[in-house]
C-alpha cells in the first residue's frame, strides 16, 4: 500500500474499526429484545425472531440504523437502552493508540458513519475520540448509507475530498466495496483473523492498529 502524504485525507468507520462493534452486537442480539420482552410479558424468542426477521429486511437501509425507526416499532427507547450498558462500549485493543499514532500526521481524518448520530455522539461522550477528528460525516444527514453511491457523491462534496488522495478504512466489505467503486483509491478492510492478504482485491489488515503501525 502506499503510504498517505501530508495532505491524504484519512477516512474511517467508528464501530468494528475504532470501537468494539461487541457492544453493538449484544444490543440487537441481547439488550433490546430482552428490554422488549420484559416490557410486554412476551416470548423472549419469539421477540429475538421478529427483530432479526426486521434487521434482515431493512439491513443496508437508513431505517436499519436510524433508532428512531425501532423506538416507533417496539414502542422503546433505544437511547436508553444503550446507556444503561455504558460500562460496555470500549475501544478496540490498539485502537486508542493507534489514533495517537495517526493524530501525528496532521493529515485530515473524518470518521464516516451509518450509526445513529445520537448513539455516536453518545459515543464520542463517553470514549472522548472526537479530539483526532476533523468532523463526522453521518449517513442519515447525507440521507443515504454507505452502501449507496449518493452517500460518497455527497461526502466527496461536504468534506471537500480528494478520492485519488484518501484512504478509506471499515470493517464491513459491501461499504469497502461500494467506497471503490465510487472511487477512492486506496480502500482497507478491517477484518480479524485476516492478517495482510490482497481479498478481492482488497488489501486487509485484522485490526487499526496494526494498519497504523504499516503506515505511520
Amino acid at each position: 500500500m502506499v503510504k498517505p502524504n501530508s495532505t491524504t485525507a484519512i477516512l474511517l468507520d467508528l464501530d468494528g474499526v475504532i470501537l468494539n462493534l461487541e457492544y453493538d452486537i449484544k444490543f440487537w442480539e441481547s439488550w433490546l429484545p430482552d428490554h422488549v420482552a420484559n416490557q410486554s410479558n412476551r416470548n423472549l424468542e419469539e421477540i429475538k425472531a421478529e427483530i432479526q426477521a426486521e434487521i434482515d429486511i431493512q439491513r443496508g437501509t437508513l431505517n436499519f440504523y436510524d433508532l428512531n425507526y425501532w423506538d416507533n416499532l417496539l414502542n422503546v427507547d433505544c437511547m436508553n437502552i444503550i446507556k444503561e450498558q455504558e460500562e460496555k462500549c470500549a475501544y478496540l485493543e490498539g485502537s486508542y493508540e493507534a489514533l495517537q499514532r495517526l493524530s501525528t500526521l496532521k493529515n485530515p481524518m473524518h470518521i464516516l458513519t451509518n450509526g445513529d448520530p445520537r448513539a455516536q455522539e453518545y459515543k464520542a461522550e463517553t470514549q472522548n475520540f472526537l479530539e483526532f477528528f476533523d468532523s463526522i460525516f453521518y449517513s442519515m444527514h447525507a440521507g443515504y448509507s454507505k452502501e449507496e453511491k449518493e452517500f460518497w457523491a455527497l461526502a466527496r462534496h461536504n468534506l471537500n475530498l480528494d478520492f485519488e488522495d484518501a484512504i478509506f478504512i471499515d470493517d464491513d466489505f459491501k461499504v469497502i466495496t461500494a467506497a471503490a467503486k465510487a472511487g477512492i483509491k486506496q480502500v482497507i478492510w478491517i477484518t480479524p483473523g485476516k492478517n495482510r492478504v490482497l481479498q478481492n482485491g482488497v488489501e486487509t489488515f485484522p485490526s487499526l492498529a496494526e494498519l497504523t503501525t504499516a503506515i505511520t
